[in-house]
């Protein structure tokens, strides 16, 4: 996982690209504001319906802005 590239993919709110981008595992994300989190869940949970062979489930912690993010195959 690049995360020059992860980091570049958030700044520019291209969060398909970033989920695409982030290997099978569980990754803990630090974002920017809320607004951002949601925007990223709700692109995650589009793909989720999607059933494109990953799927993805969020553990946010609001105060501090980080979020866990688990990757799985399906």
């Amino acid at each position: 996982m690049d995360f020059s590239t992860i980091t570049t993919l958030m700044a520019g709110k291209q969060w398909k690209k970033m989920l695409g981008t982030l290997p099978l595992g569980e990754h803990t994300i630090s974002f920017r504001s809320i607004g951002d989190i949601k925007s990223c869940k709700a692109i995650a949970y589009d793909i989720n319906s999607d059933k494109t062979g990953r799927r993805y489930t969020f553990n946010v912690n609001k105060d501090s802005l980080i979020v866990k993010i688990k990757i799985e195959e399906n």
